[in-house]
């Protein structure tokens, strides 16, 4: 029977272990950048609240956000229907 030589085989062992943790080490880290970049660009999408001018320097400026204010519950009240809401109260009674 004719022996094999394995002399060095144990350096080929060694090579592929070392790629294969190269491997799973740069998936790693590729995912974690990924990661990374879909956080940051769901925070810089992130609705922001409006800045309001909290000093009001003269009567002018009252009555224009008096205005601004009651515009916008009116808009607020136009679109609401409850009708529904009451069929279903109703109904539950």
């Amino acid at each position: 029977m004719k022996r094999l030589n394995q002399s060095g085989s144990h350096v080929i062992a060694l090579a592929l272990l070392i790629l294969v943790l190269g491997v799973v080490g740069f998936t790693g880290y590729k995912v974690q950048q990924s990661h990374d970049n879909k956080t940051k660009v769901s925070q810089a999408t992130a609705p922001t609240k409006a800045v309001v001018s909290s000093t009001i320097a003269n009567a002018a400026d009252l009555q224009t956000v008096s205005q601004s204010l009651d515009q916008s519950s009116a808009q607020l009240n136009s679109g609401l229907d409850d009708s529904q809401l009451n069929a279903d109260l109703n109904s539950m009674l």
